[in-house]
């Protein structure tokens, strides 16, 4: 075998290496996003799980949870007085202004 032979089947084999890893690592990365796919689900459903619970037992909540119903009622109060202050404001009413005059008046 002459030298431009053993340059030949070493370029060859480079390039079969270089395949195989780029392949191995196209694997990989699918398999980390099948990973991630299956940590969603997961993620919904305990949210899903922890929502029927609070919708069950939100008025008679057991000991262990009662701070975290509490909080999400806290929440879904707060969130509702800030859905009200956005509507006044496309309104155009501030609900924290002492008149209802318009500035453009004065």
């Amino acid at each position: 075998m002459d030298a431009f032979e053993k340059f030949g089947e070493s370029v060859y084999m480079a390039g079969l290496q270089v395949k195989n890893k780029a392949k191995e690592v196209a694997d990989i990365a699918s398999l980390k996003t099948q990973i991630t796919t299956c940590d969603e689900v997961i993620r919904k459903n305990y949210i899903a799980i922890g929502k029927a619970y609070y919708e069950k037992y939100k008025d008679s909540e057991d000991a262990e949870f009662a701070k975290h119903c509490t909080a999400v009622r806290n929440a879904e109060a707060g969130k509702k007085r800030l859905l009200s202050e956005i509507e006044a404001r496309k309104k155009g009413l501030d609900p924290e202004a002492e008149t209802d005059s318009d500035p453009e008046d004065e």
